[in-house]
């Protein structure tokens, strides 16, 4: 790892462009998974899951919002 960093090979991407990268894979993120989430919410058999797990209902924002940090995040980590 440290002879990568030294030789030079590292991409020359300033902070405000990765920050805007960053922001605009995000922000598709969002928006594919909240449709994704809406869809979830409407089939029927998510429901009865959901009851019988007997987990707290998040916001569809929320749900979205969270996998979208979460794919943001561990793609520009490498995973």
């Amino acid at each position: 790892m440290s002879d990568y960093v030294h030789t030079g090979r590292r991409s020359k991407i300033s902070v405000e462009s990765a920050a805007i990268e960053s922001r605009l894979i995000f922000g598709a993120c969002y928006v594919l998974l909240l449709f994704w989430a809406a869809v979830t919410r409407l089939m029927p058999w998510r429901k009865q899951a959901d009851v019988d797990r007997g987990d707290g209902r998040r916001s569809i924002f929320a749900e979205a919002r969270s996998e979208a940090g979460i794919i943001v995040t561990s793609s520009f980590m490498g995973l």
